[in-house]
């Protein structure tokens, strides 16, 4: 699979000297889905240095030619953009390329400074910008394809420190907690310390939020028979049940007052009395907790001496909008699960789908292309077949407009040239989730974005949307 290279290391080892080095990641083509080539371009380092991007024969990799990053992508022109550091920040031009540049979903007309996370496009092509310290830089720089996390591998400078750290970590016997967003990677992470960590023992994973109250501390701590109503069998419970491994307890902010100073015994005395029972029995289990509560906040009811024991390393994970550039090996471990031999992407779905907020981050891409890809049929994936993406953007499209609903002109006035609507144009990926949400049918599309069919087709117009059907009878 063809691979971007790029810069020397004369320039590698000149960003020591700079306080923040702009790197350039390329994550993936819309047309590959499944290739997972995504890896880090060095960056360039000295004041005035160039290079430009362009296309790469089909019959080879990628490569340096020269000053030249070569993309292995048919839609890029042979000279499409230079890159060029300016005044110490990486400005983007395009060439006069047929399809044009892009940054964060708008053609660049001139130059353009880059900033951290931005998004480009070129040809077909996605690439990400980072801003990192100079030593993060010359190290990611020296593994270009990222590093080991879990089932992929990442190039996200934060969670590459992370996990290089929570190596080292895993060795000892250190409690780990985990704190990051729904969907984020939570057991991800505790996976690969476990792994990372030797122990010959199991992983037991414990959801403290789906436990009813009154039965966590039998299913944590095990309980004899007859120990309370409905205790028919003697069970160990899941911390026993991880003798020489790990046990993970997830969503721990919903762990119950109660139960919270029996685990904090059990971490100190390093030995669990079965509900029922009398007699205490030695543990051997390495603690990982994880949670998307505020435990640290002054008002939070969590006891604080279980979180300081929890809390030997404390790990912040980033959510996926802060790791874009890991999209390429994520989207293709969920899409290789699906059994396909080859999975595409239009670029209005790359754009809805990998620029938009997902607010269940990794769990939600998964969802999101798992679906996809059974809609999809034959053709690529196309925003109509997003449904959770599709019917977010409608959402807030809807809200919009119901919000300014007392403010704005008629939306369909009974006589005369209809008013432009005063409202700000929505983007284009809101106007295909519209159509999406009424089976592209274009009146019921404006109603729901609170506008005249004219004003919307101006819009489709302006954005190169082809036009749709006039009325859900039209054929």
């Amino acid at each position: 699979m063809a691979r971007p290279l790029l810069t020397t290391q004369t320039e590698q080892e000149h960003s020591v000297q700079q306080k923040t080095v702009g790197l350039l990641v390329f994550v993936l083509r819309y047309d590959d889905l499944l290739a997972a080539d995504s890896r880090i371009l060095p960056p360039i380092t000295r004041e005035g240095a160039k290079y430009e991007v362009g296309r790469a024969p089909e019959v080879r990799p990628a490569a340096l030619a020269g000053s030249t990053l070569l993309l292995p992508d048919p839609f890029v022109s042979r000279a499409h953009a230079r890159l060029v550091r300016r005044r110490g920040a990486d400005v983007l031009e395009d060439l006069g390329s047929k399809l044009g540049t892009f940054v964060n979903g708008e053609r660049i007309e001139g130059p353009r400074a880059l900033v951290d996370g931005d998004l480009l496009e070129i040809g077909h092509s996605l690439l990400v910008y980072r801003l990192v310290e100079p030593r993060v830089a010359v190290r990611l720089a020296s593994l270009p394809q990222g590093i080991q996390h879990g089932p992929t591998r990442t190039l996200c400078p934060e969670l590459a420190s992370m996990s290089a750290d929570l190596e080292r970590i895993a060795r000892t016997d250190q409690p780990v907690l985990l704190l990051a967003e729904t969907g984020a990677g939570k057991e991800i992470a505790a996976r690969f310390v476990h792994e990372t960590s030797g122990r010959a023992g199991p992983f037991v994973a414990v959801d403290c939020g789906a436990i009813p109250d009154h039965l966590v501390e039998g299913e944590l701590f095990g309980h004899r028979r007859g120990a309370f109503s409905g205790a028919v069998e003697e069970r160990r419970g899941r911390i026993r049940s991880a003798e020489g491994g790990t046990v993970f307890l997830d969503e721990l902010g919903n762990l119950p007052e109660s139960a919270q100073a029996s685990l904090l015994r059990v971490i100190q005395e390093r030995e669990v009395t079965p509900v029922g029972g009398e007699r205490a029995q030695k543990v051997d289990v390495r603690w990982i907790a994880a949670t998307n509560e505020a435990l640290f906040s002054e008002d939070s009811r969590f006891r604080a001496d279980l979180r300081a024991r929890l809390a030997g390393y404390v790990a912040l994970l980033p959510p996926l909008r802060r790791r874009r550039e890991d999209l390429g090996f994520l989207v293709a471990d969920i899409l290789g699960k699906t059994g396909l031999s080859s999975v595409s992407i239009t670029k209005r779905a790359a754009r809805a789908l990998f620029f938009g907020e997902l607010p269940g981050n990794i769990r939600e891409l998964e969802r999101a292309l798992s679906s996809a890809a059974v809609l999809m049929g034959d053709g690529p994936i196309d925003v109509q077949h997003l449904s959770v993406v599709a019917a977010r953007a409608a959402s807030r499209a809807s809200a919009r407009a119901e919000g300014s609903a007392a403010d704005a002109p008629p939306a369909d006035p009974p006589t005369g040239e209809p008013q432009r609507s005063s409202s700000k144009r929505p983007t284009r990926e809101a106007i295909e989730a519209a159509l999406a949400r009424t089976n592209r049918v274009q009146g019921e599309a404006a109603r729901l974005l609170g506008v005249h069919e004219r004003q919307l087709t101006r819009w489709m117009d302006a954005y190169g949307i082809p036009r749709a059907k006039k009325s859900s009878s039209e054929a």
